[in-house]
């Protein structure tokens, strides 16, 4: 046979083996997925809300190819930049990557129970180490997998968490997750990484999506490539458009048309937020400590709607009208303006198109409304907020300030966290020369975060009170602050700012000097959610322990207000002094009750004595309400919560992890 010959044979043999191989696995490939079907057709069912396929997932190296999915939990914010950073990424390096996170709270259930499919979670971690409100369906349909049964072995995970060393639960969302998952059966993909907030956040993500990538190239077999850092390039130039870094453009539509839906799909987590927060009435607002150095008020609101003791309501806090009235003159509004209704549209669209897309904050508004509620204005927005507000400058020699600014990381860390400089304080020292464009600066501004407090009165009352302790100490200058500003980035005093370097600063917090000002009859806008304490079933049937500092008293006032006077009750609660105490009158009248015992501390006074040092002399008393299935509960400072657990686990040699697994044990502490 010829050489021409042999290789004719030779590929004609190849391409039929080629030819059967195809069919073979085709032909086993469309059983596989008329078997799913079937299955999935026969076996769903509604459970309280939650569709689930009750069949085994098997474990198989498939091909996740459009399978790979990025989730975030997010209560701020934060978990859902990042989670869009990392889609984004992860798009532009292979086109096999979708190009959105999505929202946990949209999952799909199908899509978990589908083998091959690969999902990155972006979770945080709030409160009482509490998952995020986006992520309560999510979790609650993991329970009942575990409860039926039900396996994810097809499915494969990652984790990157959002918390914070300075609090006591670090990361607890994500760690539960994680167990949660492989508990499940799921096969972890790459090595959980929890993020520190209180050191280097950003760092940490970076490195953990470096990793990532390189774990995703060796399952998918797809080609790696050097790790670039996609951490923005903070520089400003002159020149620069507002237009660039946001999506949408200002319109302003007919007076009075205020009506709107629920919040769309396309929401993030702070706008759903703040479209959830309903108007009530003030009914009254007293200074609980009018002799006393601090200020602690009681506000009492119309309830509008049913409520729960102890569960926390989200507050969405006005300006300071200084501030507003400040950035007024800076975007060059009247008072009339204040009334105009405003929307925003994609650009080249107009307000009778409808494209879904994502809204800044509720829509429509007036521009009072956005300046007063929905833009935060008090604080410092991170760096790649203020690159971003860079774009309005109008001189290189303000872009240069800017630029060498970014590079210097510990300067920013004095401003944030030692000055505590406010917005307005930024613009007046390194924006002078910026002329604001209204549409752009309503959509680049940070967005409010509504401020959790908890209910402290029982629904009996028929009226919520909250405990409102007001914020508020003797800032440093900016004298020293002048000096380095001048010397690392060759910063000039501009002619009218020389009076802020000098005077004396205080901070003010924006939301408790809010709600300290409301009077009968203002408007409090706020939407309700569980707090640690209310999510413990029958809590007001068990016997209890509460423990709080100053304000932490709140939530066990509204327990105390129930009126139960058949279990067991032990109060311990922390004050300055005589003066500091707070509901005064009715903690006298639960001393004569003959289930309650109170313990007062003062930490101004005589030994000065603190509210964690009187559990020594009851521990046998608060072990037996332990043994009797009784719940502590804690209220306050962080500090005084670490000491709590110290003692309790030294004295008692309990297991506070193991109380709480058990709802034996909460706390919120900030």
């Amino acid at each position: 046979m010829s050489h021409n010959s042999r290789l004719g044979f030779v590929v004609l043999t190849s391409g039929l083996l080629f030819c059967i191989a195809y069919y073979v696995w085709n032909f086993n490939r469309q059983d596989t997925e008329e078997a799913a079907q079937e299955d999935s057709e026969n076996g769903t069912g509604d459970h309280d809300g939650i569709n689930v396929v009750n069949d085994q997932i098997e474990t198989v190296k498939t091909d996740v190819s459009g399978q790979i999915v990025v989730y975030y939990a997010s209560q701020t914010g934060t978990a859902e930049k990042l989670a869009k950073v990392l889609a984004q990424c992860l798009s532009e390096w292979n086109p096999i990557f979708q190009h959105n996170a999505v929202n946990l709270e949209g999952f799909e259930e199908g899509t978990f129970l589908q083998p091959g499919t690969v999902a990155i979670f972006m979770v945080s971690t709030h409160d009482d180490g509490l998952f995020p409100d986006n992520a309560e369906r999510f979790i609650r349909w993991l329970g009942y997998l575990e409860q039926e049964g039900i396996r994810l072995e097809g499915l494969e995970f990652c984790i990157f968490g959002l918390g914070s060393t300075e609090y006591p639960l670090f990361n607890n969302a994500a760690k539960t997750l994680d167990r949660l998952l492989k508990k499940l059966g799921a096969n972890e993909l790459h090595r959980i990484k929890l993020g520190d907030d209180a050191t280097d956040l950003k760092n940490d993500f970076e490195e953990w999506r470096r990793d990532l990538c390189w774990s995703l190239a060796n399952r998918l077999g797809i080609e790696s490539i050097p790790f670039v850092s996609h951490q923005n390039v903070l520089q400003v130039n002159l020149g620069d458009t507002w237009r660039d870094r946001v999506p949408l453009e200002l319109r302003y539509i007919r007076a009075g048309n205020l009506e709107r839906d629920g919040p769309p799909s396309s929401a993030n987590v702070i706008c759903k937020q703040q479209w959830h927060c309903v108007d009530h009435s003030v009914i009254d607002n007293v200074n609980m400590t009018p002799n006393c150095e601090g200020t602690t008020m009681c506000l009492t609101i119309a309830p509008e709607s049913g409520f729960s003791a102890a569960e926390t309501l989200n507050i969405l806090y006005a300006n300071p009208p200084e501030v507003v009235n400040y950035f007024m003159d800076k975007l060059n509004l009247k008072e009339q303006d204040l009334e105009k209704t405003i929307t925003f549209v994609p650009r080249n669209a107009t307000v009778d198109t409808y494209t879904e897309f994502e809204p800044p904050f509720p829509i429509p508004c007036t521009i009072g409304d956005a300046l007063r509620y929905y833009l935060d204005l008090t604080g410092l927005p991170d760096e790649d907020t203020l690159r971003d507000m860079g774009t309005f400058l109008q001189s290189n020699q303000a872009c240069q300030w800017f630029n060498k600014l970014f590079q210097r990381k510990a300067l920013f860390k004095v401003m944030r966290e030692e000055l505590h400089i406010t917005l307005q304080e930024f613009v007046e020292i390194f924006m002078r020369d910026a002329v604001f464009n209204l549409g752009g600066f309503l959509q680049i501004v940070p967005k409010k975060i509504p401020k959790a407090y908890t209910v402290s009165s029982h629904p009996k009352t028929n009226k919520i009170d909250l405990t409102i302790k007001l914020v508020s100490y003797r800032n440093f200058t900016f004298k020293t602050f002048k000096s380095r500003i001048k010397k690392e980035l060759g910063y000039e005093v501009i002619p009218g700012t020389e009076r802020m370097f000098a005077k004396h600063r205080m901070y003010k917090g924006a939301c408790t000097h809010h709600l300290s000002s409301l009077k009968t009859g203002d408007v409090i806008k706020l939407y309700k959610r569980p707090s640690a304490f209310s999510l413990i079933p029958d809590l007001a049937t068990k016997p209890l322990v509460m423990i709080a500092n100053g304000s932490g008293i709140a939530p066990f006032r509204a327990m105390w207000q129930d009126g139960n006077t058949e279990v067991q009750r032990m109060l311990f609660l922390g004050f300055r002094d005589e003066e500091h105490i707070l509901y005064k009158d009715e903690i006298e009248q639960l001393k004569t009750m003959p289930n309650y015992s109170v313990h007062i501390a003062f930490s101004r006074v005589g030994k000065r004595i603190y509210v964690q040092h009187l559990l020594r002399n009851h521990v046998d008393e608060i072990g037996d309400i332990l043994q009797w299935k009784g719940v502590i509960c804690v209220c306050g400072s962080k500090p005084m919560g670490a000491q709590v657990k110290a003692i309790l686990q030294h004295f008692i040699k309990t297991d506070i992890e193991g109380l709480k697994a058990r709802q034996q044990y909460a706390e919120e502490l900030w």
